[in-house]
């Protein structure tokens, strides 16, 4: 069986991965299925692996994904099958679209089964998308599988959620190829799950989120004028570099980072200012300045100070959480 997909872009030792769940908190919502798709280096599918599962739970939005209680009564369990997905996992790397969403819900349910999560390290595809700064008005599985020629059959189906990926991810290292630009894999085990949804995030990021605010709000950046002690920075998907390697630099420069936009942020960091979408053209629909990343290191070189608070204070889940 061939993987529907656009380029031929040698893909040994990838697993495409997805899944359909309950839920959008992987604490407290439930993985439904789960399929995985191995590519040997002609692309073409050497392994698979799919399996509904009985969650235990209300599957939720049985409108989405189609996961009736009486389509999964009977299923195994997450613990039933955790060998044989390990097995398709080991000693490769799992593709995903929003990896951390998937990781995040296997890595939960192997939490909950007394288990280790099934895989090691993951590359994002929705990540590797942004960096490569394509012509679509989003980056959403059903755009790329389109700009990319991939047939999609059955939307919210994790197998067949996975084929496509595999194409997708075939055509976007075409371009990455050609644009000179690796895809991130990124570690798990230098991953940290919040405590209350269960989301995984980099302990780079979330150190960095966390760090203490020791200036006041400095407000927005403002076209051509310096960064100022206090002022907030989110990143949008467009990015060149890998927001882990920024995010010190701008706490020790006195600034503060967010994962969304808020009445607070000052500038969005985006490398893509022709293909704005998505958190940029929010960003920019707000009046905020788009500032590209190797420009943002360089404004960090001279950051003008801010007005210190009384104490050092830590940061408000309501508007600076990244979960």
């Amino acid at each position: 069986m061939s993987v529907r997909r656009a380029t031929m872009v040698p893909m040994a030792g990838w697993v495409v991965v997805d899944v359909e769940t309950s839920g959008m908190t992987p604490a407290v919502d439930r993985v439904l299925s789960v399929a995985a798709v191995v590519l040997g280096d002609d692309g073409e599918v050497t392994e698979e692996f799919t399996t509904l599962l009985n969650p235990g739970v209300d599957p939720g939005p049985v409108h989405v994904h189609g996961l009736t209680p009486a389509l999964l009564a009977g299923k195994p369990r997450f613990a039933d099958v955790a060998a044989d997905l390990g097995r398709i996992l080991q000693g490769r790397t799992v593709v995903a679209h929003n990896a951390a969403f998937d990781a995040s819900f296997l890595a939960a349910e192997a939490r909950r089964a007394g288990l280790q999560p099934p895989l090691k390290q993951y590359v994002c595809t929705l990540d590797l998308a942004g960096r490569l700064h394509l012509s679509t008005k989003d980056l959403k599985l059903a755009t790329l599988a389109s700009h990319f020629g991939v047939e999609q059959r059955a939307a919210h189906d994790a197998h067949d959620d996975a084929l496509v990926l595999a194409g997708v991810f075939s055509g976007l290292l075409g371009v990455a190829e050609q644009k000179n630009v690796s895809p991130t894999v990124r570690e798990l085990e230098a991953m940290v799950a919040h405590p209350e949804t269960g989301f995984l995030v980099s302990s780079v990021w979330a150190r960095a989120l966390e760090a203490p605010r020791l200036w006041r709000p400095a407000g927005r950046l403002k076209r051509g004028g310096r960064l100022v002690q206090g002022m907030e920075v989110v990143f949008t998907q467009d990015v060149d570099r890998d927001p882990d390697e920024i995010a010190g630099l701008v706490v020790d420069a006195g600034l503060y980072l967010a994962d969304r936009l808020t009445s607070r942020t000052s500038l969005a960091v985006c490398d893509a200012p022709v293909a704005v979408r998505g958190r940029a053209a929010f960003a920019q629909k707000r009046g905020l300045e788009l500032v590209s990343s190797a420009r943002l290191v360089e404004m960090l070189a001279d950051v003008a100070p801010g007005r210190p608070v009384a104490a050092a204070r830590a940061v408000d889940d309501a508007q600076e959480s990244l979960f």
